[in-house]
C-alpha cells in the first residue's frame, strides 16, 4: 500500500478546507429561489382559492339559513285569522309587492342595485297574546270606518277569557297596554251575518292603522260602563269601483304612524298609509266592506316583512345590500350581500287545482291585486362574496369581481290552504 507524501496530504487539506466554489453557490442559490419562488406562488394561489371557497361556504350557509327562516314564517301566515267560520276571504296571509327594475334604477351589468331591483314579502299574523274584539260596545250597533276624518273605536273586553299574562280576565286596561301607534289592525266582518266576500266562504274585510295610543273609556251610554279599550286612526277607503287611473298616481310622502319609511309603493290609491301591509290598497272592492257591528271582529296585526335594504354600506363604505326581517319594528339582518330577492305567488282557481305558474306582478294575478288567491310562494335570493377589485375572477351574472349563488324555496302557507285542499 503507498502512503501518500506529506506534501500530497497537504494538498488534500487546503482543498478540503476551501469549500463550495463560487460558481457551486450561485448555482446552489439559484436551484434554491427557483423552487421557493414555485412554492410560494402554489401558496398564495392555493391560499386566495382557499379564502375564496371559505367566503363561497359562508354565502351558502347565509342563502340556506334566510331561507330556512322565511320558509318557518311563511308556512304560518295567516295564523290566527281563522276564528271558526270567520274566515277574512280565505284569508289574506301573504302580500308581495313585485318591483319593476328598469335600467335607470336596476343594472346589474354596472353592478348597480337600489331597493327598486327587490321585491318585498309581507306574512300576515295575529299577535297571538291577545284576544279578538267586537268593534262596539252595544247590541245592535254600527262602525263605519269610512265615516271620514278621525275616528275612535270603542271596543269591550273580551267576555270569559283570560289573560294569560295576569291570570285574570281582561280589562279594557290590559287592551290598552297591547295598541300602539302605528299597529295595523283587521276588521273582519262576521260571516255568519251575511258579510261573505265576492261570493266565497271569506268574509269581508279592511283594515286601518292606528294613529296615537290606544286609550281607555268608561261611557255607559255607548256600552263601556266597565271599561273600553279606545282606537283612533284615519277613515278608510269606502268599497266602491276606483275610478280609471289614467296616470300613475304620485307616491305620497307622508310616513305612516310608527314607521321610518314612506307609504309603500307602488301606490295606487287612497288607503296606502292606513295600509302599509297593502292587503287592501289594491284589493278587489267586492273583499271588502266598511261597516262592522257588534258580532263582527278587530284583531291586532303582528306581520313580518321581507325586504332588501339596498342603501346599507359595509365598513369599507362599500355598497352591501342586505336581506331584512322586520317584525314589530324589529329588525334582524338575515343575509349579507343580496344581488336578488324575487317572490312569486300560485293561485287558486276555485276548482280546487292551481295555477302552477308563479306570477311576479300582482297586476297580473287572474284578478289583479286580489292576495287572498295565493296558496303557495316561490322565493328565490342571490347572493355575491364580498366584492374584491383585485380579484381577476368575472363573474357572468353582473360581470362583477366575486362569486355568486341563488336558491329558491316553494311553501304552501298552510293556513291558506285549508279551503283549497
Amino acid at each position: 500500500m503507498r502512503i501518500p507524501s506529506r506534501g500530497e496530504q497537504g494538498r488534500r487539506g487546503r482543498a478540503a478546507g476551501e469549500g463550495f466554489s463560487l460558481f457551486e453557490l450561485l448555482v446552489a442559490m439559484a436551484v434554491f429561489l427557483i423552487i421557493s419562488a414555485a412554492a410560494f406562488t402554489l401558496f398564495g394561489r392555493h391560499q386566495a382559492v382557499l379564502s375564496e371557497e371559505q367566503l363561497t361556504v359562508g354565502l351558502n350557509i347565509g342563502l340556506r339559513n334566510a331561507l330556512a327562516q322565511i320558509q318557518l314564517d311563511v308556512v304560518n301566515a295567516g295564523n290566527g285569522l281563522l276564528m271558526g267560520t270567520n274566515v277574512p276571504a280565505w284569508p289574506v296571509g301573504v302580500t308581495i309587492i313585485n318591483s319593476d327594475p328598469t335600467a335607470a334604477t336596476c343594472n346589474p351589468s354596472g353592478t348597480v342595485y337600489t331597493n327598486a331591483c327587490f321585491d318585498q314579502l309581507n306574512v300576515i299574523l295575529v299577535d297571538s297574546t291577545m284576544p279578538a274584539i267586537h268593534p262596539c260596545g252595544i247590541n245592535p250597533c254600527s262602525v263605519v270606518t269610512s265615516a271620514g276624518g278621525t275616528i275612535t273605536l270603542n271596543a269591550p273586553p273580551p267576555s270569559g277569557l283570560i289573560n294569560a299574562a295576569t291570570g285574570l280576565p281582561w280589562t279594557a286596561t290590559d287592551l290598552k297596554k297591547k295598541f300602539s301607534v302605528g299597529d295595523q289592525i283587521l276588521f273582519i266582518q262576521s260571516c255568519s251575518g251575511g258579510g261573505h266576500a265576492n261570493g266565497t266562504n271569506g268574509c269581508a274585510f279592511t283594515t286601518a292603522t292606528l294613529e296615537a295610543n290606544a286609550s281607555t273609556s268608561n261611557n255607559a251610554a255607548i256600552g263601556c260602563a266597565s271599561g273600553c279599550v279606545s282606537l283612533t286612526f284615519n277613515s278608510t277607503t269606502p268599497p266602491a269601483p276606483p275610478p280609471p287611473v289614467t296616470t300613475p298616481p304620485t307616491p305620497p310622502s307622508k310616513p305612516y304612524p310608527g314607521s321610518n319609511s314612506v307609504c309603500p309603493t307602488p301606490t295606487p290609491v287612497p288607503n296606502t298609509c292606513n295600509d302599509p301591509l297593502n292587503m287592501t290598497s289594491r284589493a278587489p272592492y267586492t273583499d271588502l266592506t266598511d261597516t262592522y257591528g257588534f258580532n263582527d271582529w278587530v284583531v291586532r296585526l303582528a306581520p313580518i316583512t321581507y325586504s332588501v335594504n339596498a342603501n346599507n354600506v359595509d365598513s369599507n363604505n362599500q355598497p352591501d345590500p342586505q336581506l331584512v326581517r322586520t317584525q314589530g319594528n324589529v329588525q334582524s339582518v338575515l343575509m349579507d350581500q343580496v344581488i336578488g330577492f324575487k317572490v312569486g305567488a300560485a293561485l287558486w282557481n276555485n276548482t280546487n287545482t292551481t295555477y302552477f305558474p308563479y306570477y311576479y306582478d300582482a297586476s297580473k294575478y287572474t284578478t289583479p291585486y286580489e292576495y287572498d288567491l295565493i296558496r303557495s310562494v316561490r322565493v328565490s335570493i342571490i347572493g355575491r362574496t364580498e366584492p374584491n377589485g383585485t380579484n381577476p375572477y368575472v363573474n357572468a351574472y353582473d360581470y362583477g369581481h366575486y362569486m355568486i349563488r341563488g336558491n329558491s324555496i316553494i311553501v304552501d302557507p298552510r293556513n291558506l290552504t285549508m279551503n283549497g285542499d
